[in-house]
């Protein structure tokens, strides 16, 4: 299926869903992202095929989504209501897959902003902030100039991710969506050597620092100084560049963050056969991801815990090894930083090559003798609440102030500063007025709802294998096809995108409460459908005497208003006929969407969410026969609305059937849940049952 779908205006009630959505609370996946990227809504265009669409939810709070899909840590995925059902949705992965599928779409949007302004910005830094600062101001209508000290965009996204984690590819997606907005681009220029700041800031009328961490912190142990000690930065910024330092046969990597598993893992397809770690924490403390420790354990890397530096060893000024200490504990009772050790209990791991990644820090030489201070420990001084360092006009981004994090926190601050000082320019008040990412979300899902949630395995992601990984840099993860990626999106349970209450109209009926499966509704004066149980199915918005229901995610009425685009002109000569079906993208697949051109597709999320309304209005459109395919109850994701959906097929029938057209022109059809190749087949014959009855006359 192609990713190149027509982007569809936002009707009335699109809009009105949207606005709505942004009143209520989040769904968890949403308020966990440093962005609020809205995960609910892109993958339920994932499901739909609907691609491009996809990717404009996805980019319009993300400018380095691309990026975010290879190496984003997900805080998404762990805040998933799937986790109390089986496990949490493939949230990477599927944007992934939404940004790949929809490349050519992306890159035709590219065009150069105007400049409106008329007063320039420089960006001092091209990382996840900077990158973020410059396409925001971009957008805006200011001149930005970034300049970066590396001869390539990207900041430590370039110099120090290795690429089989971020293919460069990847990144550069990203960077060409920001520097075509006509972005002015300096590399190779180094502030403070090249340029003073002062310069920067007598040539522009704002200036972003967001340079982020460039430097590696060392030990200061015995030994340290000399050939065959490395720091964390310098060599990953040597694997970037393709400078392949001489590491010898055995390689010891010093911490146990996420940086020493880069720089392990890199040691590894640099050729050398043993790369052992070693840190002060025990296996269920290490500050590296899980899935980063089980991915360097496959490749052949042994971790020591428990464990300390103390001297490096040397025998005729080469490196022999790294003496170490028993580690007794890491945390105080606070759970403090305040390592303890057992100084009877020492021993020599022997090594080639020794790297340190016990931290990095900002180097921040540049600015000795400018107005922006920093305090007596190094740090740059700054106001959160505007993002301004201590000299007017000059602001503060990312991890220089923020200290280690994520690309997407550093985004996130990128965004608050790129505000910040469109707002300093413009003459208003800017405490107050930045955006703010903490949101109140949907509570977790009660334990009455999830028992009655189907298991769904999480379609996995393969790994080129890890004997096969350590001999190239080329990325290691494999990418959903569109079969799993479609599969996996129908996991998604839509929280935040459910039934909301106009109390204006409801009649306090009673309708909702005893229709819906999962005990949602709570009906006094008026029905409140409490976020947490609700599971979006819609099945209570089409029941509603009043219309006093709509969905947040997706409002049903708005079949009404698509269902003519969608159905097109009607051949008067057809030799087929026009069939409209409505298909539950649930288990869909590809060929479901790859039915024949006289099949007319309108993907919903739950076959509960059509009208009798909707199924009439096919035929309003010129539609010779309605099929409403579900999957079957066994694996449908909402239990309970079999009758319901049935019900309503059943009225229509009758319905046309009382202004003269044969009641078969409309049929429920059940295809498998495994596959999406029967829908080919239900709908095929269907089309020939539908010939048989003859086409219609509009």
């Amino acid at each position: 299926m192609s990713g190149a779908s027509t982007i569809e205006k936002k009707g009335s009630h699109r809009e009105r869903a949207a606005a709505l959505k942004e009143t209520r609370p989040y769904s968890p996946c949403r308020a966990a992202c440093p962005v609020n990227t809205d995960v609910q809504a892109y993958v339920g265009f994932i499901a739909q095929g609907r691609y491009n669409e996809a990717f404009e939810v996805i980019h319009s709070v993300n400018p380095i989504a691309s990026v975010c899909s290879m190496i984003c840590h997900h805080p998404c995925e762990r805040a998933c209501r799937r986790c109390g059902v089986d496990e949490p949705l493939a949230v990477r992965p599927l944007k992934r897959f939404a940004l790949e599928q929809s490349t050519e779409y992306r890159r035709n949007k590219r065009h150069l902003i105007e400049k409106t302004k008329g007063k320039s910005v420089a960006v001092i830094g091209s990382g996840p902030s900077g990158l973020t600062s410059a396409n925001d101001l971009a957008d805006l209508g200011y001149q930005v100039t970034i300049y970066e000290r590396h001869p390539v965009l990207g900041g430590m996204l370039a110099a120090a991710i290795p690429p089989y984690r971020l293919p460069r590819e990847a990144l550069k997606e990203d960077i060409d969506d920001v520097v075509s907005k006509g972005i002015e681009v300096r590399t190779g220029v180094e502030i403070g050597k090249d340029i003073s700041l002062d310069e920067i800031t007598s040539k522009h009328d704002a200036v972003l620092i967001a340079i982020g961490l460039s430097l590696s912190r060392s030990l200061n142990i015995p030994g340290v100084e000399g050939p065959g000690v490395l720091l964390a930065i310098p060599f990953l910024e040597d694997v970037a560049f393709d400078r392949k330092p001489d590491l010898g046969k055995k390689v010891l990597v010093i911490g146990g963050g996420n940086v020493a598993m880069d720089v392990a893992r890199s040691a590894r397809r640099l050729g050398v056969k043993e790369v052992e770690m070693v840190c002060l924490e025990g296996a269920d403390e290490m500050p590296a991801w899980k899935w980063e420790v089980e991915e360097a354990v496959e490749e052949g890397i042994t971790i020591s815990h428990r464990w300390g530096p103390k001297a490096v060893r040397r025998e005729d000024g080469r490196v022999k090894g790294l003496e170490v200490v028993k580690v007794l504990s890491v945390f105080d009772a606070e759970r403090r930083f305040s390592p303890t050790f057992d100084n009877a209990n020492t021993k020599l791991i022997e090594a080639d090559t020794i790297i340190i990644t016990i931290g990095q820090m900002s180097n921040i030489s540049f600015l000795k003798d400018s107005k922006v201070k920093v305090d007596e420990r190094g740090r740059v001084q700054w106001d959160p609440k505007t993002q301004m360092s201590s000299a007017p006009g000059v602001f503060v981004s990312g991890e220089v102030v923020t200290g280690p994090g994520s690309a997407i926190a550093a985004a996130a601050s990128g965004h608050r500063s790129a505000m910040a000082i469109h707002l300093y320019l413009q003459g208003e008040q800017i405490e107050g007025s930045l955006p703010t990412y903490e949101k109140e979300k949907i509570a977790d899902m009660p334990a009455t709802v999830a028992e009655k949630i189907a298991r769904e395995p999480r379609m996995k992601i393969l790994h080129l294998e890890p004997e096969k990984r350590c001999n190239t840099f080329e990325a290691f993860e494999y990418g959903y096809d569109e079969e799993a990626a479609l599969k996996e999106a129908g996991r998604c349970r839509g929280c935040g995108g459910g039934a909301v209450v106009d109390k204006n109209k409801c009649m306090a009926c009673l309708t909702c409460q005893r229709i819906c499966p999962y005990g949602a509704p709570v009906v006094t004066a008026w029905s409140e459908i409490r976020p947490e149980y609700c599971q979006a199915c819609g099945l209570c918005a089409p029941e509603c005497p009043g219309g006093a229901i709509s969905m947040v995610s997706y409002d049903v009425r708005e079949f009404r208003e698509t269902l003519p685009a969608i159905v097109g002109s009607v051949d008067p000569n057809r030799k087929e006929p026009v069939i409209v079906a409505f298909l539950c993208t649930h288990h869909l697949g590809t060929a479901g969407f790859n039915l024949p051109d006289h099949v007319r597709k309108v993907p919903v999320h739950c076959t509960s969410r059509i009208d009798t309304n909707d199924l009439l209005k096919a035929f309003e459109c010129g539609a010779d026969g309605v099929a409403v395919v579900r999957c079957p109850g066994s694996s449908c994701k909402y239990k309970g609305i079999e009758n319901r959906v049935a019900a309503r097929v059943g009225q229509a029938k009758k319905l046309i059937g009382m202004l003269g057209m044969e009641a078969g022109r409309i049929e429920l059809l059940t295809t498998d849940a495994e596959s999406g190749s029967p829908y080919t087949a239900v709908c095929a014959g269907f089309a020939d049952r539908i010939k048989q009855l003859g086409l219609r006359s509009k």
